[in-house]
């Protein structure tokens, strides 16, 4: 099945976050590449970071970065599924 989604190699990151105007990016790197990334991300417009990856990154004051930790959530979850109350 093809997707109508496109994918870029890493290499024309900036070019292509500028061609398309995106100010949000979903950061799904592995650990070690993480903050590489986030320096690379910060030369550009971007105004905002969704990090998945378990590294705290950092980066100037005009990013803002939202990171989510999918351990804890995999455990939130968990904890709903094992005390769920249905009432008949």
């Amino acid at each position: 099945m093809k997707s109508e989604i496109p994918v870029f190699h890493p290499s024309v990151m900036e070019t292509k976050l500028a061609e398309y105007g995106i100010e949000l990016v979903i950061c799904t790197v592995p650990s070690r590449s993480a903050q590489e990334v986030a320096d690379r991300l910060a030369k550009t417009k971007i105004k905002g970071i969704l990090n998945f990856t378990p590294v705290r990154l950092t980066v100037p004051d005009t990013i803002r970065v939202h990171t989510i930790d999918l351990s804890v959530e995999v455990q939130t979850l968990i904890y709903l599924i094992r005390n769920e109350h249905i009432e008949d």
